[in-house]
């Protein structure tokens, strides 16, 4: 055998020893890969049965829990009733709340599925509870039930209520705790894997070392002369194996610091992609949360409108019936302590209305009525409503020349917002004082705007840009203990704005305030009053609605 047979011979085998090392090198990566992937799916089913169990059995158990505890409130509250007033409505509320409620321990006790140790107290303690209280199924006379045995009765329940949270809170946290544990064998399975490949890499790579020393060398050298800067240097592609020839010719084609960008840029890619995906989640549950919160908010207002206007009408009804003298006559004292408490009443009425509309404005656009609606008749209604609040303050009202100044609209709505805006004018000018209302037009006609002018305690400059926010009012007012809700700007412009109209205020502390309502004029109607723009008018009226900014 010549000596280059003998050397091409020795090249093929040391070619095919590489090769072979090689593809048991890729063969064990392989394994290292598929390893470390089913780890991996067995970390994401883990995950995805935590949080299959959290929305099937935690969040349901949670939920029927708080509908268990506001029931059994609800049927104690029923009875309480029926007991202090022998209605039979709340005989039948009670039969509604205890049918809920034995519908959800019904539920409850599915759920549980013998997991909780005091659902057997909770159902004794409800069973208690109802055995207390069964007489006002049957509408039984109030006398044979026991309020303060039926009380203690749901305290016991309201209790176990609370053993049995904490009993789902520590299932919660104990398949927290799981997860937990299964992400950790998980991870620790992972660097097991990693560590083993990279061991056997190591010994595989030392074995090619050893057959591909020199040209691996040669190889190295001209990687450090890149490193260095010279981007003249070149791999030797005619000396060492085809794994090394073809790995040179591989390496002039990229340079370690091309890959080293690439690697850079994936891995900034994959951070990005992780913090936009839990940005993301983020804004939905915050949206959500939101959303919720706003249900719950409507809800709390009308229960509130529904609890509150029932007692004022029965307040107001009485207060009608003492000042006609339906229960004797009243004196002079007496009378003027009625006709407070009617003010007030018609006050707390009012305010019910205001909080009411502006639930119902924020939850969007409402339906109202469109009819031709003279705003000058009007504000001839406000000024006769406002009379007497006037006369009390000894403020005198002063208003422009009539109209007519037609515009399409709800006329209840509209001098709603007409009252807002005078009634607060007289409340905050001093007694002595002046409220004047004048009409103009812009727009070249096509817009009518009613001025408010008063000479009362005026508005501070920081606080002009938050007025018309709700339950906002001027620092000098509340300091002044003004009564008001800080509602009335807000509705104002609400209204004119559904009108397609604007609100501009200006206003100087200690100087007076300055309101101008502007509307678009009908299509094709005639402003009787244009010609009169800015005018005072002759007489004087002193104009009551009571002022809810």
């Amino acid at each position: 055998m010549s000596p280059a047979t003998a050397v091409r011979a020795t090249r093929g085998a040391n070619r095919h020893r590489v090769r072979a090392i090689l593809m048991k090198l890729l063969l064990l990566l392989c394994v290292a890969l598929t390893v470390t992937g089913a780890t991996a799916l067995l970390g994401i089913q883990t995950i995805r049965d935590d949080v299959t169990t959290t929305r099937t059995t935690i969040t349901p158990l949670v939920d029927t829990s708080h509908e268990v505890r506001s029931t059994l409130l609800r049927a104690q509250a029923a009875v309480r009733g029926y007991v202090l007033t022998e209605d039979p409505s709340f005989a039948q509320e009670y039969q509604r709340a205890a049918a809920d409620l034995l519908n959800a321990r019904t539920r409850l006790t599915s759920l549980a599925d013998g997991r909780l140790d005091q659902l057997g107290p909770l159902n004794t303690a409800i069973d208690d509870w109802l055995g207390d209280t069964r007489p006002v199924a049957v509408t039984a006379s109030p006398a044979s039930l026991d309020l303060e045995n039926s009380a203690e009765s749901m305290n016991r329940g309201l209790d176990a209520l609370g053993r049995l949270d904490r009993d789902v809170s520590d299932l919660r946290e104990q398949g927290r705790a799981d997860l937990r544990w299964s992400l950790n064998a998980a991870a620790l399975a992972v660097l097991v894997v990693t560590a083993l490949s990279v061991g056997a890499v190591l010994l595989a790579l030392r074995r090619v070392d050893r057959l591909l020393a020199l040209p691996l060398l040669r190889l190295q050298q001209t990687v450090v002369r890149q490193r260095e800067g010279d981007s003249s240097a070149r791999a030797s592609t005619s000396v060492g194996a085809v794994e090394v020839v073809d790995l040179a010719r591989s390496f002039n084609e990229f340079t370690d610091e091309a890959r080293t960008r690439l690697i850079d840029v994936a891995r900034s890619f994959n951070e990005h992609s992780a913090a936009v995906r839990e940005l993301a989640e983020q804004r939905q549950q915050a949206l959500d949360q939101l959303q919720e919160l706003d249900r719950q908010k409507s809800e709390f207002l009308s229960t509130t409108n529904h609890e509150l206007r029932t007692p004022l009408t029965s307040i107001s009804g009485y207060l009608e019936m003492l000042e006609d003298g339906d229960f004797g006559e009243l004196g002079a004292e007496q009378r003027h302590a009625v006709g407070i408490a009617q003010r007030n009443t018609l006050r707390l009425q009012l305010l019910i209305e205001d909080v009411l509309l502006i639930n119902r404005m924020d939850q969007g656009p409402q339906r109202q009525r469109c009819e031709r609606v003279d705003l000058a008749e009007c504000l001839d209604a406000v000024l006769v409503n406002l009379a007497p609040q006037a006369a009390r303050g000894q403020v005198r009202l002063g208003a422009g020349p009539g109209g007519p100044w037609p515009v399409e609209g709800d006329q209840e709505r509209l001098e709603r917002a007409i009252t807002n805006v005078v009634s607060n004018a007289v409340k905050f000018t001093p007694p002595g004082g002046a409220v004047e209302l004048t009409w103009s037009t812009a727009g070249e006609g096509s817009v009518v705007q009613l001025h408010c002018t008063d000479t009362g305690m005026g508005i501070p400059a920081q606080d002009l840009d938050k007025l018309f926010t709700s339950f906002t009012r001027a620092s000098n007012a509340t300091a002044q203990q003004v009564p008001g809700t800080g509602l009335g700007l807000v509705i104002v412009r609400t209204i004119v704005e559904q009108h397609g109209g604007h609100v501009h205020l200006d206003s100087v502390e200690g100087e007076g305030t300055h309101v101008v309502l502007e509307l678009p004029l009908a299509e094709g109607a005639q402003a009787g009053g244009a010609q009169a723009s800015g005018e005072q008018a002759g007489g004087e009226t002193v104009g009551s609605a009571p002022a809810t900014g």
